[in-house]
């Protein structure tokens, strides 16, 4: 099996993450990288002695990079991802693809054009427990969802550094939804299909602290199928993740931090919990996209589901700041 030679760009803590994911890959490795603070990233870069480009153009530029990992700020994406295209080069993108819909068909047909593989980063999708999770959903074994609803939170607000763009009302509109909330309208979408009205309270409650983002989100929605949906996400709260599918015949449930637990709760009300610990999402979603790259397997996130996804996510936005 031939190896995808990568190039990572953006390399704060995120994109550390993802690259230390597929240290051990024997599909995909990164082998160069790009970073405007490469300051910012110096342990890290003498660590695993990193070769560094001198910009992304050179990095686009370098024939041994067969694709680029882009782990950049959300308004960059389109323009990289059609540099990239045009350079031939396949795109693994984190999530959101973009931060508006049109910018979502945009990127996708332009990879399309080009004939490259485009890959959003919606990693936790692969972990085994929402595997089941969404699979009950698919074929029925709990009957017709009624009802769907999710939080995920974290300490966004004491994580960020002062000055990041993690920090930008623009980079980051409706609180924690780019960085948490739309790893759940994905697996939502995935199985519910479009989401047509949404009602949203997005607000700012803490004035200790220096930031702009609001604090804690919450949204109601309606699908086109007719069933309901909630989901809330905190950039001010501890660790959590929580997604529940309320069917007519029971209820499936993905929860923990890591995923790590799948539940099933039949009609008569019996539990069934069953635990998949140290699964390596990033590194399984990268591996992936270098299977689509190779022809041996697809991508499991579909151009379809990141429509839907950008769709819902920019119906939320707009009603944040109305």
């Amino acid at each position: 099996m031939s190896m995808l030679n990568c190039g990572i760009v953006g390399l704060g803590w995120w994109g550390q993450v993802l690259a230390r994911s597929i240290t051990s890959s024997s599909k995909i490795k990164v082998v160069k990288g790009f970073t405007r603070t490469p300051s910012n990233a110096a342990e890290f870069i003498e660590e695993t002695k990193l070769e560094m480009c001198a910009s992304y153009e050179a990095m686009l530029q370098e024939k041994s990079i067969e694709a680029v990992i882009l782990a950049t700020p959300h308004s960059m994406h389109l323009e990289q991802i059609k540099l990239a295209a045009n350079a031939g080069k396949h795109i693994f993108v984190e999530k959101p693809i973009t931060l508006s819909l049109k910018e979502s068909r945009e990127a996708l047909e332009v990879a399309r054009q080009a004939g490259v593989t485009l890959a959003v980063g919606f990693q936790r999708r692969g972990h085994p427990s929402m595997v089941k999770a969404l699979s009950a959903v698919r074929d029925g074994k709990i009957g017709r969802i009624i009802h769907v609803e999710g939080h995920q939170s974290a300490p966004g607000l004491r994580i960020y550094k002062p000055g990041s763009w993690r920090q930008e009302l623009d980079e980051q509109p409706a609180g924690g939804m780019t960085g948490m909330g739309i790893h759940l309208l994905d697996s939502m979408v995935s199985v519910m299909g479009a989401v047509s009205e949404v009602e949203v309270k997005s607000l700012k409650l803490l004035h200790d602290n220096d930031s702009k983002l609001d604090e804690m989100t919450s949204v109601l929605m309606e699908f086109e199928s007719g069933s309901s949906g909630y989901l809330g996400t905190s950039i001010a709260t501890s660790p959590y993740f929580s997604l529940r599918f309320f069917g007519e015949n029971g209820v499936v449930e993905v929860r923990k931090k890591d995923l790590s637990e799948f539940v099933l709760t039949d009609e008569m009300g019996e539990v069934t919990v069953e635990v998949t610990e140290g699964f390596n999402m990033e590194g399984a979603a990268l591996e992936s996209f270098a299977d689509q790259v190779a022809g041996t397997g697809t991508y499991f996130i579909s151009d379809e589901e990141v429509i839907n996804s950008s769709d819902a996510f920019e119906k939320i936005v707009n009603a944040s700041r109305a």
